[in-house]
């Protein structure tokens, strides 16, 4: 029966390790679509720096969520699981291999994990609880915590106000304490819906470091400071400011002539290596299959012998 059950890969990793062409070549070889997990890729309006596969992959191989947002959108990771959960069935039902690309490790664990949200309605009840609860002293709120939840308050240091005051915001809100609904099983998550085999991509550093700064530079060259002038002509300078990814607001401040342009090259490598080292940090503390390659080759020569080995 095992057989039967369908597959669903993750492939993940940091920056510039060569995520997007490693899973298009899976893809052609096991007949699979991507769904994107890489947050930058959402807005349809910023594209020369968040490194979108190009338009000839995405015709020869269907990628979803893609340009499917706009800066302007209201959009959380819950509104995402919920998207990628049924997209996935979606392509089970096509008897196809879904395939989740990215490097928003975040996203990757709450698509495996489940996430905890609050419904809409009971949101507009929390700033009157955390203000009533600011308030009081964490001594006391931790004796209150483990009456309403002994489970919870043996997890909880009796110091940590932070998370004191979370677990009691959320039995206020819902009548029910935080162990409840972390013992709820109604949420879905990819592992209810088939065999998840989660790869996780990893190069040397120093590798990883020079691809970032090839990569830089080929978004200069296609024109990434005249897309960043026109986001800004067209009143998107605070969407940039804010949800856009590394460079965009780096490259406001330029055009304000904070910096000169080899300034602005180098602030920019700069950050973005200080964010691939986040990512590795965090991939490493994952539960998943590592990939430690050095060409892309390598790399889908042994994340297709796992898919078909498993």
């Amino acid at each position: 029966m095992k057989n039967l059950i369908p597959k669903i890969l993750i492939i993940g990793g940091p920056t510039a390790s060569g995520k997007t062409e490693i899973s298009f070549k899976i893809a052609e070889e096991i007949n699979g679509e991507i769904i994107s997990c890489d947050s930058r890729q959402f807005y349809k309006e910023i594209n020369i720096g968040t490194d979108k596969p190009p338009l000839w992959m995405r015709e020869k191989i269907q990628h979803h969520f893609i340009d499917f947002l706009s800066l302007k959108d209201e959009f959380d990771v819950y509104q995402y699981q919920n998207l990628v959960i049924k997209k996935v069935e979606e392509i089970i039902l096509k008897e196809k291999i879904p395939i989740i690309v990215g490097g928003s490790g975040f996203y990757i664990r709450i698509l495996l994990k489940g996430l905890f949200s609050l419904p809409n309605e009971l949101k507009k009840q929390q700033k009157k609880i955390r203000e009533k609860l600011e308030k009081e002293k964490t001594e006391n709120l931790y004796e209150r915590l483990k009456i309403i939840d002994p489970e919870i308050a043996k997890k909880i240091h009796k110091n940590d106000r932070y998370r004191i005051k979370r677990a009691i915001e959320i039995y206020e809100l819902t009548g029910q304490n935080m162990s409840y609904w972390q013992n709820k099983k109604s949420q879905i998550t990819l592992k209810n819906i088939g065999e998840v085999l989660y790869f996780i991509l990893f190069r040397d550093r120093n590798q990883i470091y020079e691809r970032i700064k090839q990569r830089v530079d080929k978004m200069f060259e296609n024109g990434w400071i005249e897309e960043v002038k026109k986001l800004k002509e067209g009143s998107f300078e605070q969407y940039l400011k804010f949800k856009a990814p590394i460079g965009y607001k780096e490259i406001l401040e330029f055009l304000e002539q904070k910096y000169n342009f080899e300034q602005l090259r180098n602030l920019i490598i700069k950050k973005t290596k200080e964010y691939a080292r986040k990512q590795i940090i965090w991939f490493r503390k994952e539960e998943g299959i590592f990939i430690n390659f050095s060409n892309e080759k390598e790399a889908i020569e042994k994340i297709l012998k796992g898919f078909e080995n498993d």
